[in-house]
């Protein structure tokens, strides 16, 4: 299946607006990525269980400029206000005649936004993502071989067909709500967090190239520092940039591998040659090359944090004597700033001995507390969800400032039994924030593996999740980027800085 074609442009207008209605209107798209208003019916929202009408409350305007994405082997479902009904449709005759099957639309949530709702689609593969992948890659493995059997027989050269196009399912992406106003496109979801360091118009500037030449003349032969060049300017990551920029949360690489594999992971290529956001380093870095990296940075930046564990790497802590010397080494050269693992959880020892090194802060990264969903999610190779909970007891005995990454889904996150068990890491001093995290993964396969209505309990929305988590814990931080921990006037910073829920 091909990946989801974007579309800058506006959406097209219907020949006629909804009629008794100023409620946002279905949007959906055209195989080759046209986006469309449709004339007569509202955009609906799906809360994880449930299609929805939508009310003002749920939607806020898209950033301008942001992209639109179709989704392939998708529905899209509009609400009638004629009759009441939600409705799935399987065919869309535009105004100039031309009639096809339409996918949904839905966007991607801008830096420090939290989807609400999803977009609200019926699905028409839910397959597992890895059981889809492998067997386009055997239809792709024969046909390569009788193409090639072809061009024998003629004399010709074999050409490899295999790209960006080969994926199957949904690339991995947040997929949520949007629909259409006179005033522009909405979307179904809420501010999270500040984003005056994480600002699109911050980064992709044209002198990086620059900064990045003068930052590696200084320590030509660190692989490090050239890999996160590599992300900085092929995968556009922000921490990377901010390393040649020498200000604020950097990143810094150590892992190839890693104890789990996520049906969302963002990074791993597997052997079938599938895209992925962002590629892993292929080498093993060694502790003098990534102290280098993190002292450097540590001792120049403005609120300086250098980050294990960013999109670019496995899990950090499976290489144990290399990130502990590597803190080791980094602290013995400045004091200054802090240094931050992101991990799954899966190595509480060595989070211990990278903490009494001098690491400073621990994220947590995990899709929810319920450990069969859990393992569904993060498959982890050799260990388990309590080894996972075991770290926060080790963070917190550590003196660590512990996040949680949280993953979240509209459907699951917002259960109250899920408020429930993070209330309680809070009443044992093992968390101090939340970072709200769009969980990316194929939402076909994804809503299918989650359990029945019957094993869930009531939903609160995610608005209603974090309003009931602040009520319980007014000092609980709420976010969806690393805190500024580095800054003095941290501690003065309100729990939730994303504005009205």
């Amino acid at each position: 299946m091909p990946r989801p074609p974007k579309s800058k442009s506006k959406p097209k207008p219907a020949a006629t607006p909804s009629k008794g209605s100023t409620r946002p209107r279905l949007l959906v798209a055209a195989p080759d990525g046209t986006v469309y208003e449709h004339p007569g019916f509202e955009m609906a929202l799906d809360n994880g269980l449930d299609f929805l009408r939508v009310t003002p409350r749920d939607v806020i305007p898209l950033k301008e400029g942001w992209d639109l994405m179709a989704m392939p082997g998708t529905r899209p479902v509009g609400y009638d206000p004629s009759n009441g009904q939600f409705v799935t449709l399987t065919t869309f005759t535009a105004d100039d005649g031309t009639t096809f099957e339409p996918w949904a639309v839905a966007c991607h949530p801008p830096p420090g936004y939290v989807r609400n709702h999803h977009a609200a689609a019926v699905y028409t593969d839910e397959t597992h993502p890895d059981t889809k992948i492998k067997a386009l890659h055997e239809e792709m493995e024969a046909k390569k071989e009788r193409d090639a059997a072809k061009a024998h027989k003629r004399g010709l050269r074999v050409l490899d067909a295999a790209g960006d196009e080969a994926r199957p399912g949904l690339p991995l992406w947040a997929y949520t709500a949007v629909g259409a106003t006179e005033q522009g496109t909405v979307a179904a979801l809420f501010l999270a967090d500040e984003t005056t360091r994480w600002a699109p118009e911050l980064f992709y500037k044209g002198d990086l190239k620059d900064k990045i030449a003068t930052r590696i003349a200084e320590d030509p032969d660190n692989q490090v520092l050239r890999q996160i060049a590599s992300c900085a300017t092929e995968s556009l990551c922000c921490c990377a940039s901010n390393v040649f920029n020498e200000r604020w949360e950097g990143a810094v690489p150590i892992a190839p591998a890693c104890t789990a594999a996520c049906l969302g992971c963002i990074s791993k290529e597997p052997e079938w040659n599938t895209p992925v956001p962002q590629k892993r380093l292929k080498f093993q870095p060694t502790a003098e090359e990534i102290a280098r990296v993190i002292a450097s940075h540590l001792e120049r930046a403005p609120e300086p944090m250098m980050s294990f564990g960013q999109g670019c790497e496995g899990e950090p802590t499976m290489n144990g004597p290399v990130i502990i010397e590597s803190i080791r080494q980094a602290r013995a050269r400045t004091s200054r700033g802090i240094i931050n693992i992101n991990t799954n959880g899966s190595r509480p020892d060595t989070i211990r001995a990278c903490a009494k090194v001098g690491a400073n802060a621990l994220r947590i990264s995990l899709n929810t507390f319920d450990r069969d969903v859990y393992t569904m999610y993060y498959r982890p190779a050799d260990y388990d969800f309590d080894d996972m909970m075991r770290s926060f007891a080790v963070g917190r005995d550590e003196g660590l400032h512990i996040s949680i990454n949280l993953l979240i889904w509209p459907g699951w996150t917002d259960q109250m039994v899920e408020v429930d068990r993070i209330s309680k890491l809070v009443d044992d001093g093992c968390l101090q924030m939340i970072q709200l995290r769009n969980l990316c993964v194929d939402p076909g396969y994804y809503r299918k593996a989650l359990p029945p209505r019957s094993q869930r309990g009531p939903l609160l929305g995610m608005k209603g999740f974090v309003k009931e988590l602040h009520r319980r814990h007014p000092t609980l931080r709420f976010g969806t980027f690393n805190p500024r921990l580095a800054a003095d006037w941290w501690p003065q910073v309100p729990a939730f800085v994303g504005g009205r829920l």
